[in-house]
């Protein structure tokens, strides 16, 4: 598939007239429900007004790309234009973004992985200053539908957690003393370990909140345990008394787009990459965003 197959000339809107993104953005949502695209207007609305940051992806002063997986619509589409004057959005007191571009893509909730192709696609496109300005030298929806720039880009194969998954991951014995674990967590900058055996098996997890549980005590200045006799040590806790035994592990084949909307509905941060039970790779929510974007 090709981005052209995505954009014909219906779909595209020059020039914007609104002033802002909720303005040009309801614009755009007017004629995808001319199109037949979507079956609940008024709930694609409420969303796009909420402005999530999640949703909102600003280019620079380059373009906004707003994205949706929602039951709102009834295919996946894109809708998108260009305004003569810029598009602001008012992000505090004293800070505005602003772009002439703006993007819209929408899709049903069971199009993940064609729905983050589409996002990364453009997201990597219009990161390119030279085909804005293509972009925004159109005079019409038909010339700017009919530029090249669409017809040579190509989607990526279907992207895979091997592609965005990172090699040989540091990670943490489970009898580490808790505190020497948790000095290296900070001193590699991340917010969890996967927990691994002598034979390469992973056997837990170790984050920031198994951390805090277990430390508390110690935080405080307490012993974490009760009187003992004098002379008898106090046991240092390990990881092993702190990880998480219960840990959501991935193959490098699955689809990216599964594994995300996974890790999103069990709201975990990163999870480790196995084959035969023993760590391959590592895998963020960090990492998926900044493939998402072509960082």
């Amino acid at each position: 598939m090709r981005l052209s197959d995505f954009i014909p000339a219906n779909q595209v809107v020059i020039p914007l007239r609104q002033n802002t993104v909720i303005g040009a953005a309801d614009e755009l949502i007017e004629r995808l429900t001319s199109a037949g695209a979507v079956t609940d207007v008024e709930k694609l609305r409420t969303r796009v007004a909420e402005e999530r940051p999640e949703d909102i992806v600003a280019m620079g002063d380059r373009a906004f790309l707003l994205h949706y997986r929602t039951d709102a619509v009834t295919a996946l589409r894109v809708v998108l234009g260009t305004a003569a004057q810029p598009i602001c959005r008012e992000l505090g007191e004293n800070e505005t973004q602003c772009a002439r571009i703006l993007l819209l893509i929408v899709a049903p909730k069971k199009f993940a992985t064609e729905y983050l192709q589409l996002v990364g696609a453009f997201a990597r496109l219009l990161s390119k200053q030279s085909v804005v300005d293509e972009l925004l030298a159109q005079p019409d929806a038909a010339s700017f539908a009919n530029l090249p720039v669409f017809r040579d880009y190509e989607l990526p194969a279907k992207l895979t957690v091997r592609d965005i998954m990172t090699y040989q991951p540091r990670t943490i014995a489970p009898d580490t003393v808790l505190k020497d674990a948790a000095r290296e967590m900070v001193r590699l900058g991340v917010g969890g370990l996967p927990v691994v055996d002598g034979d390469g098996l992973v056997v837990g997890m170790l984050g920031e909140r198994e951390l805090l549980r277990s430390l508390s005590g110690y935080l405080q200045g307490g012993r974490g345990d009760g009187p003992r006799a004098p002379g008898v040590p106090v046991p240092k806790p390990t990881v092993r008394d702190a990880m998480t035994r219960q840990v959501l592990c991935v193959s490098p084949d699955e689809a990216i787009a599964d594994v995300s909307s996974m890790m999103t509905n069990k709201d975990v941060d990163r999870v480790p990459v196995v084959r035969d039970g023993r760590i391959v790779g590592m895998l963020t929510r960090g990492d998926i965003v900044r493939k998402l974007l072509g960082h």
